[in-house]
Order: structure tokens, then C-alpha cells, then sequence
């Protein structure tokens, strides 16, 4: 049985897109996955199955029977146990070999260790929780790490970029110190999905910042974790990445059959200036 987890086995059919020295290397990278909830669940697993050899998790929630319809981590044995626990076993499952660190909630007094040695970091952290991902994803264009958000938007997917050479996430989504938690869900909902390809066929908005709610289906968690994941392996591997940096921002919507792509060099005080510039 030891014999059939060797690395080169577990990942064999990955050979001919990559080769065996970049299939290597991928044991020593390195992925930071903010959440283990509807997204962070399966960018992590996606990430562990394509190679990487370390990944730093973070949950502090635990599942719960509401999250059976878009959480791939939620099972009725999973149900009332911790997401970042139930993750961990998942990922130790796939390779036994794999170096996993757990941390629990992140905040400012773990942040550091969080992104210590990081190449890539997969924001999944819980929607409305602002003040998370403000520090990870500011934290990581400081320290000089890419990343990427790429979360469900009804039938569909949004995805931002951030690369340390380019806008930051509080440049693009108007976000500073001092500002009302409110004021700053709403930067953060107008900067996620700015074409609101929905709205063709949902009657409401899909987010709603004030009631904290979203909508979603478990097909587009999967489409995100997909362009997630598939982008950053490109990334750790050193290779050309087609999709922009912020303040590019893309959309891909399955009932609309439409992708796009849109520059908003002004981010979200560009948005709400011209709303109707960036409707798709």
C-alpha cells in the first residue's frame, strides 16, 4: 500500500500538462485557503489533488444542516463537527503525505503565520465577514503573495486576480479604516459581481448585504473552485495566466452562456459613479 501512495503515482495522470520536474516542485508549494465552507472546501481539496504539498486552512464554524446544499464537506456524519477538522481528514485522506496547519479563526495575531512560506492564497473566507478578508488579502499584497477570489453569483461565477504588482483589494473595493461595517459590506457587494448577469433571470439581487444572504447552487461552487484552482496552478508553476489582475474583473454565467470581461480602472468608486457602464 505505501508503494501505491508515491506522489508520482497519486498524480500520474497530470504527466504530459506537466512535467516531472514541475510535478516536483509542486511538493514543496505552499496554498493559504481562507474557509472550508461552500468554496473553501473544494479550492483546497482541488489544490491537494493537483500536487501541492502543504496548504494552510482555516475554519472556526462547524456544519450545519443548512449548508447540506452547497458544502461539499457536509454529510450527515459531518453535520455539528468543526469545517476546518472535517477538511483536514479529507485532505490527509487524498495524500497522506501532505502537510496540513490548521488555525482555526484567523485574525491579526495569527495572520503572519497564516501567509508564512505561502506562494497562493485562495480567499474563501465567509462572505459578510469583511474584516477577514480585508487582512488576508491585504496582508498578502504586502508580503508580495498572489490571490485570488472566485465565489458562486446565482448560476454563475465571479473571479478577481489580485496580484502583488497591481491594485490592491482595499484599492479596488473603496475600503479603508473607519469606515461603517455597512458601508463597507456594500463596496464589497458592489466590487464582487459589477455586471450582474442575473438579473436576466432573478427577480432579486442574489446578495443581499443588509439581510446577510446570499443564493446559490452547488454546480457553481464546483465552476469556482475550478477557474480558482486551475488558475493558481498556473500560477505556482510559473506559467502565463490569460486572466488580468484587478482591476480586470471576469464573469461567467451558465444560464446566460456568457464570460466576460471587464477593466475597471477606478474599482468600486468607478462602479457607483457609472453603474451602468459595467451592467452586462
Amino acid at each position: 500500500m505505501a508503494n501505491d501512495m508515491d506522489r508520482n503515482i497519486l498524480f500520474c495522470r497530470m504527466m504530459g500538462l506537466l512535467t516531472q520536474e514541475q510535478l516536483d516542485g509542486l511538493a514543496d508549494k505552499r496554498v493559504a485557503v481562507g474557509g472550508a465552507g461552500g468554496v473553501g472546501f473544494t479550492h483546497a481539496e482541488a489544490f491537494v489533488r493537483q500536487g501541492i504539498g502543504k496548504i494552510n486552512i482555516t475554519d472556526f464554524d462547524t456544519f450545519g444542516p443548512e449548508n447540506m446544499g452547497r458544502q461539499f464537506g457536509c454529510t450527515v456524519h459531518t453535520i455539528g463537527r468543526n469545517k476546518e477538522e472535517v477538511l483536514a481528514e479529507r485532505l490527509q485522506a487524498i495524500n497522506p503525505d501532505l502537510q496540513v496547519q490548521r488555525f482555526g479563526a484567523i485574525g491579526p495575531d495569527n495572520m503572519d503565520r497564516f501567509l508564512d512560506g505561502v506562494h497562493f492564497v485562495a480567499d474563501a473566507v465567509d462572505y459578510f465577514n469583511i474584516g477577514a478578508h480585508r487582512l488576508l488579502m491585504n496582508t498578502a499584497h504586502r508580503n508580495g503573495i498572489p490571490g485570488m477570489i472566485a465565489g458562486p453569483a446565482a448560476y454563475g461565477c465571479s473571479m478577481h486576480f489580485f496580484h502583488p504588482d497591481h491594485m490592491s483589494f482595499d484599492e479596488y473595493f473603496d475600503l479603508h479604516d473607519g469606515q461603517p461595517e455597512q458601508q463597507q459590506l456594500d463596496h464589497w457587494g458592489t466590487g464582487l459581481g459589477p455586471m450582474h448577469m442575473y438579473r436576466h433571470y432573478v427577480p432579486e439581487p442574489y446578495l443581499n448585504m443588509e439581510k446577510r444572504t446570499t443564493s446559490v447552487v452547488s454546480s457553481v461552487c464546483l465552476l469556482s473552485t475550478a477557474v480558482l484552482s486551475g488558475v493558481g496552478l498556473r500560477v505556482l508553476l510559473g506559467q502565463s495566466v490569460k486572466f488580468k489582475p484587478v482591476p480586470y474583473v471576469y464573469h461567467f454565467d451558465l444560464v446566460e452562456a456568457r464570460f466576460e470581461e471587464v477593466y475597471i480602472p477606478d474599482g468600486v468608486r468607478g462602479i457607483k459613479a457609472n453603474p451602468e457602464k459595467y451592467l452586462r
